[in-house]
Protein backbone atom coordinates (compact mmCIF):
# COMPACT_ATOMS: atom_id res chain seq x y z
CA UNK A 1 0.00 0.00 0.00
CA UNK A 2 1.35 3.39 -0.94
CA UNK A 3 0.79 6.95 0.12
CA UNK A 4 1.58 9.53 -2.58
CA UNK A 5 2.88 12.98 -1.81
CA UNK A 6 -0.18 14.78 -3.17
CA UNK A 7 -2.59 13.18 -0.72
CA UNK A 8 -4.08 15.00 2.21
CA UNK A 9 -1.43 13.86 4.67
CA UNK A 10 0.05 17.35 4.55
CA UNK A 11 -3.12 18.66 6.19
CA UNK A 12 -2.06 17.07 9.49
CA UNK A 13 0.89 19.36 10.06
CA UNK A 14 2.43 20.54 13.27
CA UNK A 15 0.04 22.11 15.81
CA UNK A 16 0.14 20.19 19.10
CA UNK A 17 1.82 17.15 20.53
CA UNK A 18 -0.94 14.64 21.22
CA UNK A 19 0.02 11.04 21.76
CA UNK A 20 -3.17 8.98 21.73
CA UNK A 21 -3.67 5.78 23.70
CA UNK A 22 -5.76 2.72 23.05
CA UNK A 23 -8.58 3.98 25.26
CA UNK A 24 -9.00 7.09 23.13
CA UNK A 25 -7.57 9.44 25.73
CA UNK A 26 -4.48 11.51 25.13
CA UNK A 27 -1.59 13.14 26.89
CA UNK A 28 -0.25 16.41 25.55
CA UNK A 29 3.45 17.19 25.48
CA UNK A 30 4.01 20.87 24.77
CA UNK A 31 7.78 20.81 24.72
CA UNK A 32 9.99 22.75 22.35
CA UNK A 33 13.17 21.49 20.77
CA UNK A 34 16.32 22.79 22.34
CA UNK A 35 17.92 23.26 18.92
CA UNK A 36 16.72 26.79 18.23
CA UNK A 37 13.05 26.07 18.98
CA UNK A 38 12.70 24.70 15.45
CA UNK A 39 9.41 23.13 16.39
CA UNK A 40 7.15 23.86 19.29
CA UNK A 41 4.43 21.27 18.89
CA UNK A 42 4.11 17.94 17.14
CA UNK A 43 0.85 16.40 16.03
CA UNK A 44 0.18 12.68 16.41
CA UNK A 45 -3.51 11.84 15.98
CA UNK A 46 -5.25 8.52 15.40
CA UNK A 47 -7.34 9.83 12.53
CA UNK A 48 -6.62 7.19 9.90
CA UNK A 49 -9.69 5.34 8.64
CA UNK A 50 -9.11 1.64 9.21
CA UNK A 51 -11.07 -1.56 9.74
CA UNK A 52 -11.61 -0.88 13.44
CA UNK A 53 -13.45 -4.11 14.22
CA UNK A 54 -10.71 -6.25 12.74
CA UNK A 55 -7.99 -4.01 14.11
CA UNK A 56 -9.42 -4.24 17.61
CA UNK A 57 -9.05 -8.02 17.52
CA UNK A 58 -5.43 -7.67 16.41
CA UNK A 59 -4.84 -5.11 19.14
CA UNK A 60 -6.12 -7.61 21.70
CA UNK A 61 -3.66 -10.34 20.70
CA UNK A 62 -0.60 -8.50 19.36
CA UNK A 63 1.82 -5.94 20.80
CA UNK A 64 4.37 -3.83 18.94
CA UNK A 65 7.90 -3.62 20.29
CA UNK A 66 10.82 -1.25 19.73
CA UNK A 67 14.32 -1.14 21.16
CA UNK A 68 16.10 2.13 21.98
CA UNK A 69 19.28 1.14 23.78
CA UNK A 70 22.97 1.54 23.44
CA UNK A 71 23.83 4.49 21.22
CA UNK A 72 23.03 8.10 20.39
CA UNK A 73 19.95 7.09 18.38
CA UNK A 74 18.06 6.86 21.67
CA UNK A 75 18.16 10.65 22.06
CA UNK A 76 17.35 11.43 18.42
CA UNK A 77 13.88 11.95 16.94
CA UNK A 78 13.47 8.57 15.23
CA UNK A 79 11.68 6.74 18.02
CA UNK A 80 9.24 9.60 18.59
CA UNK A 81 8.47 9.90 14.87
CA UNK A 82 8.18 6.16 14.30
CA UNK A 83 5.70 5.83 17.16
CA UNK A 84 3.74 8.81 15.89
CA UNK A 85 3.34 7.30 12.42
CA UNK A 86 2.34 3.93 13.81
CA UNK A 87 -0.51 5.63 15.66
CA UNK A 88 -1.40 8.35 13.15
CA UNK A 89 -1.06 6.61 9.78
CA UNK A 90 -0.95 2.99 10.88
CA UNK A 91 -4.13 3.35 12.91
CA UNK A 92 -2.69 1.24 15.74
CA UNK A 93 -4.27 1.78 19.16
CA UNK A 94 -2.94 -1.33 20.83
CA UNK A 95 0.00 -1.84 23.15
CA UNK A 96 3.44 -0.63 22.16
CA UNK A 97 6.48 -1.40 24.31
CA UNK A 98 9.90 0.23 24.09
CA UNK A 99 12.88 -1.54 25.61
CA UNK A 100 15.20 1.27 26.64
CA UNK A 101 17.93 2.47 28.96
CA UNK A 102 16.53 6.03 28.80
CA UNK A 103 12.92 5.92 29.93
CA UNK A 104 12.49 9.70 29.72
CA UNK A 105 12.99 9.57 25.94
CA UNK A 106 9.92 7.37 25.39
CA UNK A 107 6.73 9.23 24.35
CA UNK A 108 3.56 8.62 26.31
CA UNK A 109 2.13 6.73 23.33
CA UNK A 110 4.23 3.73 24.38
CA UNK A 111 5.14 1.84 27.54
CA UNK A 112 8.85 1.92 28.43
CA UNK A 113 10.55 -1.28 29.55
CA UNK A 114 13.67 -0.29 31.46
CA UNK A 115 16.92 -2.23 31.06
CA UNK A 116 20.45 -1.63 32.31
CA UNK A 117 22.48 1.03 30.56
CA UNK A 118 25.40 0.14 28.33
CA UNK A 119 28.43 -0.79 30.45
CA UNK A 120 30.78 2.18 30.64
CA UNK A 121 33.73 0.16 29.35
CA UNK A 122 32.02 -0.71 26.05
CA UNK A 123 33.25 0.97 22.88
CA UNK A 124 30.81 2.12 20.16
CA UNK A 125 30.67 -1.25 18.39
CA UNK A 126 30.02 -3.20 21.58
CA UNK A 127 27.43 -0.63 22.69
CA UNK A 128 25.52 -1.12 19.44
CA UNK A 129 25.79 -4.88 19.79
CA UNK A 130 24.49 -4.62 23.35
CA UNK A 131 21.40 -2.81 22.11
CA UNK A 132 20.75 -5.35 19.36
CA UNK A 133 20.83 -8.35 21.68
CA UNK A 134 17.57 -7.30 23.31
CA UNK A 135 15.75 -8.37 20.14
CA UNK A 136 16.19 -11.99 21.11
CA UNK A 137 15.05 -11.28 24.69
CA UNK A 138 11.74 -9.60 23.91
CA UNK A 139 9.59 -12.51 25.05
CA UNK A 140 11.23 -12.53 28.48
CA UNK A 141 11.39 -8.75 28.93
CA UNK A 142 8.07 -7.37 27.71
CA UNK A 143 5.23 -7.04 30.25
CA UNK A 144 2.81 -8.91 28.01
CA UNK A 145 -0.71 -9.58 29.22
CA UNK A 146 -2.29 -13.06 29.10
CA UNK A 147 -4.23 -12.06 25.98
CA UNK A 148 -1.11 -11.20 23.99
CA UNK A 149 -0.22 -14.02 21.59
CA UNK A 150 2.14 -12.20 19.23
CA UNK A 151 4.87 -9.56 19.25
CA UNK A 152 5.75 -7.49 16.18
CA UNK A 153 9.17 -5.86 16.37
CA UNK A 154 10.24 -2.76 14.41
CA UNK A 155 13.51 -0.84 14.25
CA UNK A 156 13.11 2.79 15.30
CA UNK A 157 14.14 4.07 11.84
CA UNK A 158 11.17 2.36 10.17
CA UNK A 159 8.24 4.70 9.54
CA UNK A 160 4.71 3.50 8.82
CA UNK A 161 3.09 5.10 5.76
CA UNK A 162 -0.30 3.36 5.60
CA UNK A 163 -2.73 1.42 7.83
CA UNK A 164 -1.04 -1.70 9.20
CA UNK A 165 -4.21 -3.82 9.35
CA UNK A 166 -3.86 -5.73 6.05
CA UNK A 167 -0.15 -6.30 6.56
CA UNK A 168 -0.68 -7.75 10.02
CA UNK A 169 -3.64 -9.92 8.99
CA UNK A 170 -1.60 -11.53 6.22
CA UNK A 171 1.48 -11.79 8.43
CA UNK A 172 -0.33 -13.56 11.27
CA UNK A 173 -2.32 -15.79 8.90
CA UNK A 174 0.81 -16.97 7.07
CA UNK A 175 2.63 -17.38 10.38
CA UNK A 176 -0.04 -19.78 11.64
CA UNK A 177 -0.43 -21.64 8.33
CA UNK A 178 3.32 -22.27 8.20
CA UNK A 179 3.52 -23.20 11.90
CA UNK A 180 6.27 -20.62 11.98
CA UNK A 181 8.58 -19.59 14.78
CA UNK A 182 9.28 -16.18 13.24
CA UNK A 183 7.91 -14.07 10.39
CA UNK A 184 10.59 -12.24 8.40
CA UNK A 185 11.36 -10.11 5.37
CA UNK A 186 14.06 -11.21 2.97
CA UNK A 187 17.31 -9.27 2.98
CA UNK A 188 18.83 -7.70 -0.10
CA UNK A 189 15.63 -6.37 -1.67
CA UNK A 190 14.14 -2.96 -2.16
CA UNK A 191 17.36 -1.19 -3.07
CA UNK A 192 15.38 1.00 -5.51
CA UNK A 193 11.97 0.65 -3.97
CA UNK A 194 10.27 -2.73 -3.70
CA UNK A 195 11.67 -4.99 -6.40
CA UNK A 196 11.35 -8.69 -6.98
CA UNK A 197 13.62 -10.76 -4.77
CA UNK A 198 14.97 -12.88 -7.63
CA UNK A 199 15.81 -9.75 -9.64
CA UNK A 200 17.60 -7.96 -6.83
CA UNK A 201 21.02 -6.68 -7.87
CA UNK A 202 21.98 -6.31 -4.24
CA UNK A 203 21.25 -9.89 -3.18
CA UNK A 204 24.85 -10.98 -3.63
CA UNK A 205 26.12 -8.10 -1.50
CA UNK A 206 24.88 -9.53 1.77
CA UNK A 207 25.65 -12.66 3.79
CA UNK A 208 22.19 -12.81 5.33
CA UNK A 209 19.03 -14.28 3.88
CA UNK A 210 16.68 -12.48 6.25
CA UNK A 211 16.26 -8.93 7.48
CA UNK A 212 15.97 -8.43 11.25
CA UNK A 213 14.59 -4.87 11.28
CA UNK A 214 10.99 -6.13 11.30
CA UNK A 215 9.79 -9.49 12.56
CA UNK A 216 6.79 -11.31 14.00
CA UNK A 217 7.03 -13.87 16.82
CA UNK A 218 4.56 -15.63 19.09
CA UNK A 219 4.66 -16.81 22.70
CA UNK A 220 4.63 -20.45 21.62
CA UNK A 221 7.60 -22.73 22.37
CA UNK A 222 8.75 -22.64 18.73
CA UNK A 223 9.36 -18.90 18.88
CA UNK A 224 11.00 -19.16 22.30
CA UNK A 225 13.44 -21.78 20.98
CA UNK A 226 14.10 -19.73 17.85
CA UNK A 227 14.95 -16.62 19.83
CA UNK A 228 17.24 -18.54 22.14
CA UNK A 229 19.18 -20.02 19.22
CA UNK A 230 19.35 -16.68 17.41
CA UNK A 231 20.62 -15.09 20.62
CA UNK A 232 23.81 -17.17 20.50
CA UNK A 233 25.35 -14.54 18.21
CA UNK A 234 25.83 -12.15 21.13
CA UNK A 235 28.53 -14.32 22.68
CA UNK A 236 30.40 -14.52 19.37
CA UNK A 237 32.68 -12.13 17.50
CA UNK A 238 30.21 -10.85 14.90
CA UNK A 239 28.85 -7.32 15.42
CA UNK A 240 25.60 -8.02 13.54
CA UNK A 241 22.79 -10.41 14.38
CA UNK A 242 21.44 -11.16 10.89
CA UNK A 243 23.96 -13.86 9.87
CA UNK A 244 23.08 -15.87 12.98
CA UNK A 245 19.37 -15.44 12.25
CA UNK A 246 19.88 -16.94 8.79
CA UNK A 247 21.92 -19.75 10.33
CA UNK A 248 19.18 -20.45 12.87
CA UNK A 249 16.66 -20.68 10.04
CA UNK A 250 18.82 -22.99 7.93
CA UNK A 251 19.51 -25.28 10.87
CA UNK A 252 15.81 -25.72 11.60
CA UNK A 253 15.64 -23.81 14.87
CA UNK A 254 13.62 -21.00 13.29
CA UNK A 255 10.87 -22.05 10.91
CA UNK A 256 10.25 -18.89 8.88
CA UNK A 257 7.08 -17.47 7.38
CA UNK A 258 7.33 -14.62 4.89
CA UNK A 259 6.10 -11.17 5.84
CA UNK A 260 4.33 -9.31 2.96
CA UNK A 261 7.43 -8.17 1.08
CA UNK A 262 5.49 -5.89 -1.27
CA UNK A 263 4.51 -3.61 1.62
CA UNK A 264 8.12 -2.88 2.63
CA UNK A 265 10.51 -0.48 0.94
CA UNK A 266 13.93 1.06 1.32
CA UNK A 267 13.39 4.65 0.10
CA UNK A 268 15.71 6.17 -2.50
CA UNK A 269 15.70 9.23 -4.74
CA UNK A 270 13.99 7.12 -7.42
CA UNK A 271 10.86 6.57 -5.35
CA UNK A 272 10.89 9.84 -3.42
CA UNK A 273 7.33 10.87 -2.56
CA UNK A 274 5.98 7.30 -2.63
CA UNK A 275 5.64 5.53 0.70
CA UNK A 276 4.75 1.95 1.52
CA UNK A 277 3.28 0.45 4.67
CA UNK A 278 6.77 0.14 6.19
CA UNK A 279 9.53 2.51 5.05
CA UNK A 280 13.02 1.76 6.32
CA UNK A 281 15.16 4.89 6.22
CA UNK A 282 18.23 3.17 7.72
CA UNK A 283 19.67 5.60 10.23
CA UNK A 284 23.29 4.66 9.44
CA UNK A 285 22.72 4.69 5.66
CA UNK A 286 20.02 6.78 4.05
CA UNK A 287 19.99 9.39 6.80
CA UNK A 288 23.73 9.84 6.26
CA UNK A 289 23.26 10.62 2.55
CA UNK A 290 23.91 7.10 1.25
CA UNK A 291 21.85 5.00 -1.22
CA UNK A 292 21.10 8.11 -3.29
CA UNK A 293 19.19 9.81 -0.49
CA UNK A 294 19.93 13.49 -0.02
CA UNK A 295 18.48 16.40 1.93
CA UNK A 296 15.73 17.03 -0.61
CA UNK A 297 14.34 13.49 -0.37
CA UNK A 298 14.56 13.43 3.42
CA UNK A 299 12.88 16.84 3.70
CA UNK A 300 10.06 15.65 1.44
CA UNK A 301 9.59 12.62 3.68
CA UNK A 302 9.50 14.96 6.66
CA UNK A 303 6.64 16.95 5.16
CA UNK A 304 4.66 14.16 3.51
CA UNK A 305 5.31 10.99 5.48
CA UNK A 306 6.06 12.34 8.94
CA UNK A 307 3.64 15.28 8.96
CA UNK A 308 6.25 17.91 9.86
CA UNK A 309 6.51 21.50 8.68
CA UNK A 310 8.94 24.36 8.34
CA UNK A 311 12.50 24.02 9.54
CA UNK A 312 11.71 20.82 11.42
CA UNK A 313 10.82 19.05 8.16
CA UNK A 314 14.10 20.27 6.67
CA UNK A 315 16.28 18.87 9.48
CA UNK A 316 14.33 16.15 11.35
CA UNK A 317 16.99 13.46 10.78
CA UNK A 318 19.64 15.64 12.48
CA UNK A 319 17.66 16.79 15.52
CA UNK A 320 17.53 15.63 19.10
CA UNK A 321 14.29 14.51 20.68
CA UNK A 322 12.60 17.19 22.81
CA UNK A 323 11.67 14.47 25.30
CA UNK A 324 15.21 13.50 26.28
CA UNK A 325 16.96 15.28 29.14
CA UNK A 326 20.20 16.98 28.21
Amino acid sequence: MRTFCCQALTASLVIASTFAHEDGSSDQHRTSLRSGNLWTHFLSRQDTVVNREGMQHLEDVLAFAYIAVGNESVSETFLMLSLSNLRRLGGWRGDVFVVTDRVACVPSSATPVAVSAVPAEFDKEHATKYGKHFKQRLLELLPLSPRHEYVFYSDIDVFVGAPVFNFLVHAVSDFEEQHAAIGLLREGTGRNGQIEYNESTSRGMVDSTYHSGLFLISRKPASVECMQHWGKWYAGPRPKDQPQLSSSARSGFCNVSALPQEEYALPTANNSGFYWTFNHFTRTGRMKGHEGMHKEQLALAGRVLLGLSGSVAEHWWKLKSPLCPK
